[in-house]
C-alpha cells in the first residue's frame, strides 16, 4: 500500500485528540442525562440539595472527561509537554489586552443574555431558591475547574494537535464544529453562539500560543452569566 495511506505521528495525535473529545462528551452527557442520578441523590440529600449536588457532580465528571483523562493520555502516551498544548505561562502585554477586551465583551453579552426569560429558565444552573455564600463560592470554583478542563481539551489538546497535523485553518474549523455540536443539546442558540465564541477563542489561542486567555475569558463569561442570572431571576435570591 502506498506510504501516504499510513498516518504520520502528527495525524495520529490529532485523531487521538478528536477521539478523546468525542468519548469524553459521550461519557459526560451519559452521566448528565442519567435518569437514576437525581432520584439517588434525592433519596440521600433531599430535593433541593440533590439538584445542587447534581450540578457539582456533572462539573466534576467534566473535569475528569475533559481534563484529567486526556492529560494522562497525552502526557504519558505522546511524550509531549504542556507547552506543546499552550499550557506554558507566558503572560505578555498582548495576552493581557486580549483577556481584558474579550472579558469585557463577555460580561456585556452575559448581562444582555441574562435579561431574557428563556435564559433565566436555565441559569443559574443551581436552582435552589436561596443562595448563601457557600453556594456562591462552591459554584464559582466548580465552574473554574470545569472550564479549565474544557479549554485544556478544546483549545489545548484538540486545537494544537490538529494545527500541527492539518494547519491552522483546518484546526480552527474542526475545533469550532465540534465545540458548537456539544452545545446544541443545551439549546440551539447556545450552539450558534458557540460557533462565534469558538472561532474567536481558537484564533486568539493560536495567535498568543497559550490557552490561558481562553480559560480566563470563558470563566468570565460563565461567572458573569451566573451572577447576573442570580440577580435577575425572580425565583432565586442571594442572601450573604
Amino acid at each position: 500500500m502506498p506510504e501516504q495511506y499510513f498516518p504520520s505521528p502528527l495525524h495520529t495525535e490529532a485523531a487521538l485528540a478528536i477521539a478523546l473529545v468525542t468519548l469524553g462528551f459521550i461519557v459526560f452527557w451519559a452521566v448528565v442525562t442519567n435518569a437514576l442520578v437525581v432520584p439517588w441523590l434525592t433519596g440521600r440529600l433531599g430535593e433541593e440539595q440533590a439538584q445542587e449536588a447534581k450540578i457539582y457532580l456533572q462539573r466534576f465528571v467534566g473535569v475528569c472527561c475533559y481534563g484529567i483523562i486526556p492529560a494522562l493520555v497525552f502526557f504519558t502516551g505522546t511524550g509531549r509537554r504542556g507547552a506543546d498544548f499552550g499550557l506554558a505561562w507566558q503572560w505578555t502585554l498582548p495576552d493581557l489586552w486580549w483577556t481584558l477586551g474579550l472579558s469585557a465583551v463577555a460580561v456585556f453579552l452575559s448581562y444582555q443574555g441574562a435579561r431574557k426569560p428563556e435564559s433565566l429558565t436555565m441559569y443559574p444552573e443551581i436552582r435552589r431558591p436561596v443562595w448563601g455564600q457557600r453556594t456562591l463560592i462552591f459554584s464559582a470554583l466548580s465552574w473554574a475547574a470545569y472550564l479549565l478542563a474544557y479549554e485544556l481539551t478544546f483549545r489545548g489538546f484538540l486545537l494544537f494537535s490538529c494545527e500541527r497535523a492539518f494547519g491552522a485553518g483546518a484546526a480552527i474549523a474542526i475545533n469550532t464544529a465540534i465545540y458548537a455540536l456539544v452545545h446544541v443539546p443545551k439549546r440551539m442558540t447556545e450552539g450558534v453562539g458557540a460557533i462565534v465564541l469558538g472561532l474567536v477563542l481558537c484564533f486568539v489561542t493560536l495567535q498568543t500560543g497559550t490557552i490561558w486567555v481562553a480559560v480566563l475569558v470563558h470563566i468570565a463569561l460563565a461567572l458573569s452569566n451566573e451572577w447576573f442570572s442570580l440577580r435577575l431571576n425572580p425565583n432565586i435570591r442571594y442572601v450573604p
